[in-house]
Order: structure tokens, then sequence, then C-alpha cells
């Protein structure tokens, strides 16, 4: 398994190379509002709102919170002095997350109680357009040991590492469909030491990243409950000649769980068994189809790709990535408006799809594929606007040759007789 972890951490480096969109600090002005029975505790309160109102709830607000709490313990009991000295604490001590602040105004209010209006200036840290997109965290995988047998090796005790391969394989797809922000689950605790060596640091810029680690709409979770490669020998009974085959069979099966309800939006399985004779690393090629062939039925359940222009007889997809193949073949559908309805449930399971044609991949890059209309029911081009059209791949069936061969000999028996 030596192999394994050398792919693995090559993998990874070229994970780690890609162009990264940088996140920016930004500072927005607004105004709030503190009321209570002290002064002191109107101005927290004010701060406190400030701050939540720019950066929300995180883990980086509930720290800069308590700075504020720390920070103000005067007894002065009005602004004046205090204004001018805590402008420049708390600046300090959130980390220039609160860059500034001035107050407004400052009454008692009908009931008696003090109210303290303030205009600050809270740094926000702005995220890159990548993260608007769904997000999804591939959880380590769970292994069967127990039905996992290399060559006649049962037993496996390299787990560790067919998990991370297993991982890597589908982060590297759903990582190049560009249609999720893919969130790292492998290396938790690495996160989270480096998120704590930023709390030393005095730049704005690494104080207001803390807490700002995204959470995920969806979790794949899967289990590999059976792995096997063996050796089959076919010995011909017309003659002395063995047939030596390389044989992987692989069950994998996943979920798509939505992380706020809990409900699994997708579940199905791969079953695999391949002739694995011409690979010199079986396992890193099953796992490679595995995370194909499970990552493009979670892609067309999720995100179907979608004509986004036509153009000289051309559809411009909205998918690229080794998802698309050039020569592949695809059949078009026009989306309709017409709802299907589940009688039980009421639940509406989808819209009528129309076949209006079909296509074949001319080209692909990271972002978008390019395919030409070979047949065409009527001029798609005609009226096209976006979400219209969609395309799903055309399976291509393979010929069972014994099943050929059985019914040639029959044929000639026939003719014979």
């Amino acid at each position: 398994m030596k192999k394994i972890c050398k792919i693995f951490i090559a993998n990874l480096i070229i994970l780690f190379t890609f162009n990264f969109s940088i996140a920016e600090v930004t500072y927005v002005d607004v105004n709030a509002k503190g009321k209570s029975e002290s002064y002191e505790v109107s101005l927290k309160k004010a701060l406190k709102e400030a701050i939540s109102k720019v950066n929300g709830v995180s883990l980086k607000t509930e720290s800069v919170l308590e700075t504020i709490d720390k920070s103000i313990t005067t007894n002065e009991g009005s602004s004046g002095s205090l204004e001018r000295n805590l402008n420049e604490k708390i600046s300090e001590k959130s980390g220039g997350s609160i860059k500034s602040f001035e107050i407004l105004k400052e009454y008692k209010d009908a009931n008696g109680l003090q109210v303290v209006e303030i205009r600050a200036t809270v740094a926000k840290y702005k995220l890159s357009k990548t993260a608007n997109r769904k997000r999804m965290a591939i959880v380590p995988f769970r292994i069967n040991l127990n039905e996992i047998s290399i060559f006649g090796k049962s037993g496996f005790d390299d787990a560790d590492n067919l998990r991370k391969f297993l991982n890597q394989e589908f982060t590297n797809y759903f990582v190049q469909t560009r249609k999720f922000t893919i969130l790292d689950r492998e290396f938790d605790k690495e996160i989270a030491d480096e998120l704590k060596n930023l709390e030393n640091s005095e730049k704005i810029e690494d104080q207001v990243k803390i807490g700002q680690q995204l959470f995920a709409d969806y979790i794949l979770v899967g289990n590999l409950d059976f792995l096997v490669l063996e050796e089959i020998e076919k010995k011909f009974l017309t003659s002395e000649k063995i047939l030596k085959k390389k044989i992987g069979s692989l069950n994998f099966s996943y979920r798509i769980i939505d992380v706020p309800t809990g409900q699994i939006k997708y579940s199905s399985k791969v079953n695999l068994e391949i002739d694995v004779k011409k690979q010199n690393q079986p396992v890193p090629y099953l796992f490679s189809i595995t995370a194909k062939n499970a990552g493009l039925e979670i892609m067309y359940a999720i995100y179907p790709i979608l004509v986004e222009k036509i153009e000289d007889g051309m559809l411009f997809l909205g998918q690229g990535g080794n998802q698309i193949k050039i020569d592949d073949d695809f059949t078009i559908y026009e989306r309709t408006d017409t709802k299907i309805k589940d009688s039980y449930t009421g639940e509406t399971l989808g819209n009528v799809e129309k076949v209006v044609g079909k296509a074949k991949i001319v080209d692909s890059n990271s972002k978008f594929s390019v395919a030409e209309i070979i047949e065409q029911k009527y001029d798609l081009s005609e009226d096209f606007k976006p979400r219209k059209y969609m395309v799903k791949p055309i399976k291509k069936v393979k010929k069972n040759k014994s099943s050929s061969k059985t019914k040639k000999k029959k044929k000639a028996i026939d003719q014979e007789w």
C-alpha cells in the first residue's frame, strides 16, 4: 500500500497548488443601540449589536463580545473620557474587529433606562465567491475490514490509507465540478491548530479570519462494504492453455444528508466487477471509477447539466472537468413548466422533460464544454433562454460477445440442418 500513500500525497500537493481566491477584509459602518439600567452595560450592548450585525454569530464574534465585557469595567458613568479611552482599548483588544466607534446619543427613555446610540466601524471578512456555492463536507468513509481481501490477504491492516485515498478521489471529483464548495473534514485538527496560531497575530487580516469557518449544507457519508482483488485461472478443455485474470470487485454505498434537517437527499451504491489485469495500481483504479460513478449520479441528481448558450449548431454546457469527455453522446431535454406531483404526499416530484434532440461533445475544459447538435426536433436556438434545456448522457450498452457467438453457432446449425 506504499504506492497508495505516494499517490495520495501527490494528489494532496496538486490540490493545494491551485490558484485560490484570496478573501479580503472590508470595513462596514453600522449604527447600533444599547439599553440598560447603567451607561456601562448600555454601551456594551450597543457594541455587541454592532459587531453581531456585521459578522453574525460566529466564534470570532463571541470572542470579541467577551473582550468588550472585560474592557468596559469603568464606573465613570458617562461618555466623555470613557469613549476616548475605550476607542483605542477596544480596537487593540479586539484585534481590530471594531476599528472605531463614536457615541451619537445618550439619553434616558420613558422607563428611566439608559440608552446609548453609537456608530461603529466593524471589520468584516469578505468570503470568496466560491464560498457562496452549495457547501458539502466529505466525511471520512467507513470501511468493513472483514470484507476486504487483496490477492488472498485478509484482515487488512492499512485501512487508514484506503479511507484517505477513497476520500481524496471523491474530493478531487467534486472540486473539479465547480458546483460545490468542498469543506475538508480530513484535517480538522490541523485547521483548528492553525486557527489557534492566528489568535496571537496582530494583523487585522488574521484576527478577522478566526471563526469564519464555513459549515456544510450537505455531508457525503459512505461505507466501503466489500473489496476483493483476486486472480482467477481458467483452463481450456481443448488444450493445456490457462488464461489468468485479475478481477477487482467492490461495493460502496453512500448518502447525501441535508445538514439542517438531517434528511437523506440522495442514496445509492456503486457495484463494480472489473478486469484489472492491465492496471499496475488496481486499488486506486477501482477507487477512481467508484468516485466518478457515484459523483456522476450525485451531480445529475442535484445539478443537471444545463445548456447555457446555443450558437451555430453548438451547445455550450455549464459543466466541464473530468465529468465530460470528448465524443460523449448526450440526449437533449426541454424543461417544461408542467409539474408532476406525488398523489400520496402532494410533493412536487419534478417537471416534465421532453426529448428534443441529441448532441456529441466536441470540446471540454475545466469550466464548461461544447457539444455539436447532431439531431433536433426543431430549431433549439429559437426563443432560447437559460435553464430551458438540459442534457443527460446516453448510456452505451455493451454487446454481449458470448451471446452473439451463441446466436451465430445456432444459425449455422439451423442452416446445416
